[in-house]
């Protein structure tokens, strides 16, 4: 029998798009094969290149992290030397001023400002906590900006780094 006979017969028709569809199917599937394989070349590509720039990323931010903290601690050294001056200059202050006070009214209003609160009216003062004398209130003001000063040179590192990170992207 002859093969092509098939195609001649009564299920000629049938036979034609049996060969079409498996043509059909046989393009499809290499087309598909070809498209898969090209997608994952892409993907692989991407992620190839999205893992170079994550370490650049990190690295450039621990660059960034290194010279912010050789910074702050040259800032915070400064700051240093400046409050310990100002320290032998207020107890140098204190020997020689032993006996100068302030009245107790400075007392309550210094202390509503170091609390960030409102005052009491200015009516009276607060004897409990007598008034203090110069050399003492100059030594706790010196003391409270030197914790500022510290906290401000904390914050000024902080907000550096925070910027050289976001300056990476």
């Amino acid at each position: 029998m002859n093969a092509l006979a098939i195609f001649q017969g009564p299920y000629a028709l049938l036979a034609r798009w049996a060969v079409i569809g498996l043509l059909a199917l046989a393009i499809g599937t290499f087309g598909w094969v070809k498209g898969n394989e090209h997608g994952t070349r892409k993907l692989t590509e991407y992620q190839a290149k999205q893992a170079m720039e994550a370490v650049r990323i990190i690295k450039g931010r621990d660059t960034v992290t290194v010279q912010t903290l050789v910074r702050y601690v040259r800032v915070a050294a400064a700051t240093k030397v400046v409050k310990e001056t100002v320290e032998k200059e207020v107890t140098k202050y204190a020997e020689a001023n032993p006996t100068l006070t302030l009245d107790a009214r400075w007392r309550v209003l210094h202390d509503a400002a170091a609390a960030n609160t409102v005052p009491p009216s200015s009516g009276g003062t607060d004897a409990a906590g007598g008034a203090p004398t110069a050399a003492a209130a100059l030594a706790t003001v010196t003391k409270n900006y030197a914790a500022c000063n510290r906290t401000s040179d904390r914050l000024d590192g902080l907000q550096q780094w925070v910027r050289a990170q976001e300056a990476l992207r």
